[in-house]
């Protein structure tokens, strides 16, 4: 057997545990820019350009939005919490950062999203050392 058969086959869970890694690092990547908005951002207000029309058939994936903010289009998920905030509306309150990154629905943030990414970050590290297969081992060193 090759030594990439070899490789795959005694560490397949390490590499899917790296794979989870990298993961949760693009996830608690994007988290960071909304915690900050959530703990550090300022109120605006957003033009609304595009909204879902009745907010009662939005599905569970559905219902986004299309803001405009200092000349600049944002697509936002409304989704069923937030499209009434949207529906029907000219304008929305919209929380932001100096930088305009990203807008964000007040109270759209929750504690639990910028942790969850640790949480599997933790998992990932712990399925890559616990069930690591050294090369030496595999190659009969």
């Amino acid at each position: 057997m090759s030594n990439l058969k070899l490789l795959l086959s005694y560490n397949l869970l390490p590499l899917g545990g790296l794979f989870i890694l990298f993961i949760s690092v693009m996830v608690a990547w994007g988290n960071f820019i909304d915690y900050d908005i959530h703990k550090n951002g300022f109120p605006v207000t957003a033009k609304v350009v595009e909204a879902p029309i009745d907010c009662d058939n939005i599905s569970r994936r559905g219902g986004f939005c299309k803001l405009e903010y200092n000349g600049k289009i944002y697509v936002e998920k409304a989704g069923r919490k937030f499209c009434h905030l949207v529906s029907g509306k000219e304008t929305v309150k919209m929380i932001t950062n100096n930088e305009a990154e990203s807008l964000l629905f007040p109270d759209e943030f929750s504690d639990f999203e910028f942790v969850s990414p640790f949480i599997l970050l933790v998992f990932a590290l712990f399925v890559m050392i616990k069930y690591y297969v050294p090369l030496s081992k595999i190659n009969g060193d």
